[in-house]
Parts: structure tokens; C-alpha cells; sequence
């Protein structure tokens, strides 16, 4: 089969498209064959060797790519998944501990995988897999209820438009989100996207304070880091709690500690990697429901030839593009 490899790290130069043996489910795998393979900034991350996330080294040779979509092959043992079935799939350690999606097939655990909703494209649910159960666990964690305000920064992004299209369909009273110049402004007013903060013509804070009656949020959902961490910090009200899953936008953060003092907020970190096979099955199914209803649609910008993989992984690390990207096989 074709596959992406790298053996050493150190950006797109490192990649290459080399012929190698067709992998088999062993064990409580299944073999999928890829249709799109997803490309996010944790494989930005992995091929140019940003360690400064503070991950272990990965294991080299590699085949990358976190997550992605396609067909069972060989369903293995699964009672819940049968040969045919359109899937998508993603955790923690493919592309980075264990071979990834960059690949004509690709082994994955069977609870790591799900039956893609019909209303679904392959390449758009290649970054759901990881995105909508993030941003729902991220809400439950942060003791979401219908009713309550939430702040997710990015709506370009897969997480910050995931959080936002969950929180607004399980019922908060309003979700708020940001987004870095008045073209993705206005791309996401066009989309459908309202209370979306200019952060080229407005602060986060006045933004928010505008949009929510002079008031801040209850829930913020930060997927970026750095100073949009510390900006978020400041659109809090009493008992808001802060979410921080993701550091896109740095890996520092200077909190201003009155900010959090002052309205007795909180700020927890959380990997949606730690969670349980239950966990990951009740946000799958959350998404599944939702999608099937047409009350929440993952926001897709473009697929590349698969051949192109470093162009793909250039356009996510220097486009920061409106909505997810993946390869097409």
C-alpha cells in the first residue's frame, strides 16, 4: 500500500511517499481502508517536531496522521461494526506512537472508531472524530446545562466550531465565539455563525460584554492558548469555569489573577484523550443524534490529493483555515 512516512522530524521535507506492506486488525482491531485521511494541527505539531507541547518523543518511523475516515475491511471481533460500514476514527497515539491514518489502510482500535451519520462527508468526519467529542466532553466537564452562557474562542477552528454548534443545539442561552480578521468574520456570519467577536476591530472582553448584556459568560471552552487563554480570562462572571484543551496559539499564558479572583472563577486542563470507551461512545452518539437531526453540520474548507500531503499540512499550519482539512484517497 501507499503511505506517508517520516524518520526524523523537522517538517514537510521529512515526508515521504514510500510503498509498504498492507497492515492486518490483530487483536481487538479493525483494518480500515482510508478515504480521508484528516490533517490537523497535531500532525503540524508531530512531522515539524514542536516538542515544546512537552509530549514524549514519538516513535520513529512513522506513519503520521491522528485521525481520519473510510471503510471497514475487516471488522475483526466487532459485534458493533461490520465490513462496509463508513467510519471515522482518532485518538491519541496514531500518528504519533503508532502508525496513523496517512495511509491506503490503516489498523485502529475498535473503540476508537465510530459509524459515520449518513448526513456526514468522509473527509468532514475525519476531523469530527476528535473535535465533537472534545468540545462535548469539554462542555460536560465544565457543568454545562441548557440554559447557561459559553465562550468558544476560533470558530474557524475544528474545536472552537464544534463547541459552538453543540453548545447552541443542547440549548445555552447564548454561545459567543471569536475569530482573528473581519474576512473569517464575515465567513462566519455567511455560514450561519452569529455573536462571532472581530478580534482585528474589537477586544475579546468588550466583544463579549457587547454580545451578553454587559455581562460575562458562565462557560469558556478555550482550544488556542496563549493570549487568547488570558483574554478569555477576563470575559468571566461569577463561578464561570475555564476549560484550557489546547495551545494552537502558544503554549504560555500570562492569567491576570484579579480576573479570577474576582468572580471566584476556576481554569482546568483537559485532554479529551483521557477519557473512558464509555465516554468517547456517549460523545459519538451525542453527535450522531444531533447530526442526524441537521441541528449541528461539521464546518469542512477543502480536501487535497493524497499525493499532496505536505501541501496539505502547509495550508493547516500557515492558512489557519475556516473549517477542517483533509487528504483525499
Amino acid at each position: 500500500m501507499r503511505a506517508w512516512k517520516i524518520e526524523q522530524q523537522g517538517g514537510t521535507g521529512a515526508l515521504k511517499l514510500v510503498d509498504m506492506d498492507k497492515p492486518t486488525a490483530t487483536g481487538t482491531e479493525i483494518l480500515v481502508r482510508m478515504t480521508a485521511p484528516g490533517v490537523v494541527p497535531f500532525d503540524v505539531a508531530v512531522i515539524n517536531d514542536e516538542n515544546e507541547a512537552n509530549f514524549p518523543p514519538c516513535s520513529l518511523p512513522l506513519v503520521p496522521g491522528n485521525q481520519g475516515a473510510g471503510i471497514v475491511e475487516d471488522a475483526g471481533g466487532s459485534t458493533r461494526l461490520k465490513v462496509g460500514d463508513r467510519v471515522m476514527f482518532g485518538a491519541f497515539p496514531y500518528g504519533f506512537m503508532r502508525a496513523g491514518s496517512w495511509a491506503e489502510y490503516c489498523a485502529v482500535e475498535q473503540d476508537h472508531a465510530w459509524k459515520i451519520p449518513d448526513s456526514v462527508s468522509d473527509g468532514a468526519a475525519a476531523q469530527a472524530s476528535v473535535a465533537y467529542p472534545t468540545a462535548y466532553r469539554a462542555l460536560i466537564e465544565a457543568g454545562f446545562e441548557a440554559g447557561k452562557t459559553v465562550l468558544v474562542p476560533g470558530i474557524g477552528g475544528s474545536v472552537g466550531n464544534a463547541g459552538y454548534q453543540l453548545a447552541r443545539a443542547l440549548g445555552a442561552a447564548k454561545v459567543i465565539s471569536t475569530t482573528s480578521s473581519s474576512a473569517k468574520a464575515e465567513q462566519a456570519r455567511a455560514a450561519g455563525f452569529n455573536n462571532v467577536i472581530d478580534l482585528s476591530t474589537q477586544s475579546m472582553v468588550e466583544g463579549v460584554h457587547a454580545l451578553n448584556d454587559g455581562e460575562g459568560v458562565d462557560i469558556v471552552i478555550d482550544s488556542l492558548g496563549g493570549k487568547i487563554l488570558a483574554e478569555a480570562a477576563k470575559c468571566i462572571r461569577r463561578y464561570s469555569k475555564i476549560i484550557c484543551l489546547g495551545f494552537a496559539a502558544g503554549r504560555e499564558s500570562t492569567i491576570t489573577l484579579a480576573d479570577l479572583i474576582l468572580y471566584r472563577g476556576s481554569i482546568q486542563g483537559y485532554g479529551v484523550y483521557t477519557c473512558t470507551p464509555e465516554e468517547w461512545a456517549d460523545a459519538w452518539t451525542v453527535f450522531t443524534g444531533l447530526a442526524d437531526a441537521g441541528k449541528i453540520a461539521p464546518l469542512f474548507n477543502r480536501s487535497f490529493p493524497f499525493e499532496q500531503a505536505a501541501d496539505a499540512l502547509e495550508y493547516v499550519a500557515k492558512a489557519r483555515p475556516f473549517g477542517g482539512v483533509a487528504l483525499e484517497i
